[in-house]
């Protein structure tokens, strides 16, 4: 077999599968072949939610092993979802499994924190979840107290780097989802000394840059490791008009700017401030996306896939709000939403016109929320991510925001993680010039407001 010169390979963990992509650069595009998937999910170990971190590693090692075998140099990035992590005793060994976002203990230390919320979004421009980390952290610590002068945490993705290459890390666009880094970058002292744990000895760091070697010939890539900072570099050349929503198990609308906006109507309105891989602010709220939908479909115990069963919706004007709290981690998903219609919808199409009018109106009236908390006013939205497939719910959030939609790539977070390991590897001579091929690379559609 011919080995490629160079490329890139961009292993891409979400909250239900993980997979790895291999890339290359070819007549000046990014192009990309997904190689492995595999669902994953937490499971209950010794009473609490956890992450196979076995798994989630031998993913990253087959990677490096497809790397090593298919080009002659090449590197690895690894991006993930937000505020999970795990911990290293002081000998640098891992401690147990990844606890889950959506293990029910943390919300008990979010009713802890309560009393300092406003001082924390103050501090950190960071919307108040049960998930942050500084809940997480609270939380086991609240379950050991010696865990904190005995343990050092590393978010996700700066785990399994670390498990590859013996290097610690602490990347900026992950640290910036855990509601411990101030707005100037930096970690707080104030959120670390609430969490009741000592702040980490390195600063949060910027991504594009390259790390040990993972395997022979293969070197770790410093990319957004939170999946919707790479997801956002994947959208191509980003401008300020727009609003981008990457769309999957969860959706998050985001708009960019240069400043945060951490003021009391931002903090009621639950928008967040996280960073773009240049250290410019993503302005998001997160949004329930795909989670509420896919758990519906698996309790109905729908024969078609989801965009076929979307798109055989019946049309419905009755919605659930999707940021109830009912909706977060019900026992049943299906018998939450009929508590909220106040009647079970007759037939799986029916069921359909729910979901899809709910996830559709959760997006469509983002830009108006946003502008009422003092951020520019978009001129139209961009959606990525597995959700721009779906041609109706597209339209129907074009329809509802009367903006127009541009929907693609599919694959956003994983040209947003190809483009800036090559940048990193001196395949792109600037930022610019990465982000043109990106968008050079993608497949778009537009949706006008009927």
């Amino acid at each position: 077999m011919t080995k490629r010169e160079f490329g890139a390979v961009a292993v891409d963990l979400g909250a239900s599968s993980g997979r790895f992509a291999a890339g290359w650069i070819e007549d000046g595009q990014i192009r990309f072949e997904v190689i492995e998937q595999k669902p994953h999910g937490p499971s209950e170990r010794n009473g609490r939610l956890e992450w196979d971190l076995e798994f989630l590693l031998g993913l990253c090692r087959s990677a490096a092993e497809y790397a090593t075998a298919n080009f002659k140099t090449s590197t690895m990035g690894i991006d993930a979802w937000g505020v999970d992590h795990g911990f290293l005793d002081l000998d640098g060994n891992v401690i147990g499994n990844p606890v889950c976002y959506r293990d029910l203990s943390h919300a008990e230390a979010f009713d802890d924190l309560a009393p300092y919320r406003a001082e924390l979004y103050r501090l950190t421009g960071i919307q108040h979840q049960p998930f942050n980390t500084i809940c997480q952290l609270a939380a086991r610590r609240k379950e050991n107290p010696l865990l904190p002068g005995t343990t050092r945490f590393l978010i996700l993705p700066d785990l399994l780097g670390y498990l590859l290459t013996g290097e610690e890390n602490y990347e900026l666009t992950e640290a910036s989802t855990t509601q411990l880094m101030g707005l100037d970058g930096n970690w707080c002292p104030r959120a670390f000394e609430l969490a009741g744990w000592p702040v980490p000895e390195r600063q949060p760091a910027k991504p594009g840059t390259l790390g040990a070697e993972v395997s022979p010939g293969v070197r770790l890539g410093h990319v957004g490791s939170h999946d919707t900072a790479s997801a956002l570099l994947g959208f191509g050349l980003q401008r300020p008009e727009q609003m981008y929503v990457n769309v999957g198990t969860w959706s998050l609308a985001m708009l960019i700017r240069d400043v945060p906006i951490a003021t009391p109507t931002a903090e009621a309105a639950n928008f967040t401030n996280e960073r773009m891989v240049d250290g410019r602010v993503r302005f998001l709220k997160n949004i329930p996306g795909f989670y509420v939908v896919n758990r519906l479909h698996d309790e109905l115990k729908i024969a078609q896939d989801v965009p076929t069963w979307l798109a055989h919706s019946i049309h419905s004007e009755e919605t659930v709000d999707l940021f109830a709290e009912e909706f977060f981690n019900p026992d049943s998903m299906v018998e939450a939403c009929i508590d909220e219609l106040g009647f079970e919808p007759e037939t799986n199409a029916d069921w359909a016109g729910v979901a899809l009018a709910s996830l559709a109106s959760a997006i469509a009236f983002q830009p108006l929320d946003a502008v009422e908390v003092g951020a520019q006013k978009p001129e139209s939205i961009r959606i990525g991510g597995g959700g721009s497939q779906s041609a109706e719910l597209c339209q129907k959030i074009a329809d509802l925001s009367g903006l127009r939609v541009d929907a693609g790539p599919v694959e956003a977070t994983v040209l947003g993680n190809l483009g800036l390991q090559f940048l990193a590897a001196g395949h792109f001579d600037s930022m610019e010039s990465m982000q043109s091929a990106v968008a050079g690379s993608a497949i778009t559609r537009e949706f006008f407001p009927r």
